[in-house]
């Protein structure tokens, strides 16, 4: 599940699509939150809207893995998604 550390509102959805993952997928999915957009909030830390800290602080509260990526440069992109398979159940 992903939202954007640049746009404060994609993070506020964060927990409807998590009712609506929750409500359609196979029960014991394994869930990754990630916040995109990092390279974003490294040239300019103004632009980061969504802290680090709290993201993960939501993650934890509903028992999710986090990660930070980046698309535009891969930063950490293929550590996420294995991070996915490997937590498989």
């Amino acid at each position: 599940m992903f939202f954007d550390l640049t746009d404060r509102v994609s993070y506020e959805n964060v927990l409807m699509w998590l009712k609506e993952i929750k409500t359609n997928a196979e029960e014991g999915a394994v869930i990754v939150l990630v916040g995109n957009k990092k390279d974003l909030t490294l040239e300019n830390l103004a632009s980061r809207q969504v802290k680090e800290s709290e993201a993960k602080e939501l993650a934890a509260k509903h028992g999710l893995y986090y990660c930070e990526t980046s698309a535009k440069t891969g930063d950490n992109v293929k550590e996420t998604f294995d991070l996915l398979v490997e937590s498989k159940p």
